[in-house]
């Protein structure tokens, strides 16, 4: 299972955290278009991929 969060960092508020049973880029895709409706466009976006 994989869990993307995507967080204000200003705020430490976390602001989408989906899961799914695959790592593709159309899923990525969507959670941050998802962050982005839902909360507000941001002016810096700064991705980090760990495991």
């Amino acid at each position: 299972m994989y869990l993307t969060a995507i967080i204000d960092l200003h705020t430490r508020f976390v602001v989408g955290w989906p899961v799914s049973n695959s790592m593709d880029a159309e899923w990525n895709k969507q959670t941050i278009e998802q962050a982005i409706a839902e909360h507000s466009k941001t002016e810096i976006l700064n991705t980090d991929q760990g495991s």
